[in-house]
């Protein structure tokens, strides 16, 4: 990031130091990836300012970068003074995500199957793998950012890898594939349960829903109770009842709890 930016101290700006738009990489290889001409300045600054946020972002032990289409249009869109975005220059999904798919065919990143965001109207991959290629873009030295992934692989700790197991770039990147599907399965059957249980309870007046969620919240914690105080366990009654959206069901002119 050093490379890429630095920082004005008599104005406190932000501002780039190294434009990767510019580097014969895009000169060389315009022709064979389907360019007559180079960038229009428009592509160029949005190009340099993508490839900062993908580096900010990136996962050293897998090189995955993980894509909000909202948030990385959002922070790529110019804001005025008081931090909002300006809605006439606001950046597209659809703008970074031809962008994306023309650094893949340059060769910066590798583009995963893509989804179509319904929100935006286009087609949008939620991750994306730099290659080698896209580090050398930023100056980075490969055997030091090598060393450094090695050193991530081996610091992984939240179920990937076993300890003691050594493995390649390749399998830990499909078993970051298996654990986003496994989590995405949980969270569906989270929300799932969370609608059954909203159904059944939203019938009942709000005295017995907090009742009942008390009694399955109780049921749940199991051995950790004792670490928990009356105020405590209340607070997370209410937290399970806003979750489920079961404090304002009552009808008009009933006086709400306290």
């Amino acid at each position: 990031m050093r490379n890429l930016m630095w920082k004005d101290k008599t104005t406190g700006r932000v501002m780039l130091r190294r434009r990767v738009s510019t580097d014969p990489l895009f000169v060389f290889l315009r022709e064979a990836c389907g360019r007559r001409r180079a960038f229009r300045p428009e592509r160029a600054a949005l190009l340099d300012m993508l490839y900062v946020l993908m580096i900010d972002k990136v996962d050293l032990a897998t090189f995955i970068v993980t894509l909000n289409v909202s948030a990385l249009s959002g922070a790529l869109s110019p804001r005025d003074s008081a931090g909002k975005i300006i809605p006439e220059r606001r950046v597209t999904a659809s703008r970074v995500s031809r962008l994306l798919f023309m650094l893949a065919r340059f060769g910066i990143i590798e583009l995963p199957q893509t989804e179509w965001d319904r929100t935006e109207g286009c087609r949008f991959p939620k991750h994306v793998i730099l290659t080698e290629t896209a580090w050398r873009l930023g100056g980075a030295s490969m055997d030091k950012l090598r060393a450094e992934q090695q050193l991530r692989i081996d610091a992984t700790a939240d179920g990937i890898l076993e300890p003691g197991e050594v493995v390649s770039v390749k399998t830990l990147r499909k078993r970051w594939y298996e654990t986003c599907r496994h989590r995405t399965i949980l969270c569906r059957r989270t929300r799932a349960m969370e609608g059954r249980q909203r159904r059944q309870l939203k019938k009942l007046p709000f005295d017995e829903r907090k009742q009942q969620v008390a009694e399955q919240l109780f049921r749940s914690l199991r051995g950790s109770r004792h670490t928990l105080t009356p105020r405590q366990f209340e607070k997370m009654v209410w937290q399970q009842l806003y979750q489920l959206e079961l404090v304002n069901l009552d009808p008009p002119g009933r006086p709400q709890p306290h």
